[in-house]
């Protein structure tokens, strides 16, 4: 008997010994982390209720959500060091990479496309819509890519046949078509429902030239992914979590929608409707559809000469294990 209690005893300790073993080599490497956003958005959502519902802690990490004034900046502020994981555009990410900075995306599942083009009442279809007044954020924009894409598939040229226009955010160009300076606008949630409510007429929807996009990726320094493995990991969980919650609990995600990025309850609620089920929590790129729509806007902007092989930007590391290290 007191043979057995010996061998008993020693097996629980060395189960113990090994159950902290394991703990200590799946720790996060990193627990104090920093994501940087381009801006405060909607769309965002997952991350938001991550920081909100404490997955983050959940999963050993103390994580700081940081917005920037926009995707250049983001990416500059990963090159200094301040930020270890970038959530935004792929042609931002792509900038860091071109750069030489060392930057690869790992992770995708933000595939939504939440823009239309909205005209007034005299415009019923992009085919009238020759000689029109187009806004945009600002040349060079997503929203200025998009419209000139789409002007041009329809055999509009965006150069000659009608006139674009630098508008800045989305409410003040919504505002400049009130006042009669703009006749068609691009515009996301919640102007595009805004502009729905003020008997603007929907000519085209960004899901007219593919049902997905690259709208939103995490990208980071490779010298990060390969220090921080379990720190990713421990990150991307939250992410998950921050996903299934949203889908899970419409109400609870309008909460924070309303509080974190100040939309009105109305639009918080149709903006979730019109995006949540363009997010994935595997991290899947879009279609090859959703990338040739990507890559041939960035080669008639002249941003790129030809689609990059997928191997100069990506990491398929995080979603190709996702089986493996996902939570329950």
């Amino acid at each position: 008997m007191m043979n057995f209690m010996k061998t008993l005893g020693a097996a629980i300790a060395a189960l113990g010994l090994a159950m902290g073993l394991a703990h200590a080599q799946n720790a996060p490497e990193k627990t104090d982390i920093t994501i940087g956003l381009p801006v405060t958005t909607s769309t965002f959502i997952p991350l938001y209720l991550a920081d909100e519902e404490g997955y983050f802690e959940e999963e050993g990490l103390k994580v700081e959500i940081v917005a920037f004034n926009g995707g250049t900046d983001l990416v500059r502020g990963m090159v200094a060091g301040a930020v270890d994981v970038g959530v935004g555009a792929l042609s931002e990410a792509l900038v860091g990479v071109d750069t030489g900075q060392g930057i690869k995306v790992f992770y995708a599942g933000f595939n939504m496309t939440v823009f239309d083009w909205y005209a007034v009442p005299e415009i019923k279809s992009l085919a009238d819509a020759k000689g029109a007044r187009f806004g945009v954020t600002r040349f060079g924009s997503s929203t200025d890519y998009l419209t000139r894409y789409a002007l041009t598939i329809h055999d509009i040229d965006p150069d000659k046949d009608v006139q674009i226009i630098q508008g800045g955010g989305s409410a003040p160009r919504l505002a400049a078509m009130d006042a009669g300076q703009l006749d068609v606008n691009i515009f996301a949630t919640p102007e595009k429902f805004m502009a729905a409510d003020r008997g603007y007429n929907l000519i085209m929807s960004q899901k007219d030239i593919a049902e997905d996009y690259p709208f939103h990726v995490f990208y980071a320094k490779e010298d990060f992914l390969q220090s921080s493995p379990n720190t990713v990991k421990a990150l991307l969980r939250a992410f998950v979590k921050g996903v299934r919650f949203a889908k899970s609990n419409k109400e609870r995600a309008v909460e924070v929608l309303i509080d974190r990025v100040g939309f009105e309850e109305e639009y918080a609620s149709r903006g979730y409707d019109d995006f949540i089920d363009g997010i994935y929590e595997d991290g899947r790129l879009p279609s090859e559809a959703g990338m040739k729509a990507f890559w041939d806007m960035g080669i008639q902007s002249g941003t790129y000469t030809e689609a990059w092989p997928l191997e100069r930007y990506w990491d398929p590391t995080y979603v190709d294990s996702f089986d493996e290290w996902k939570p329950e």
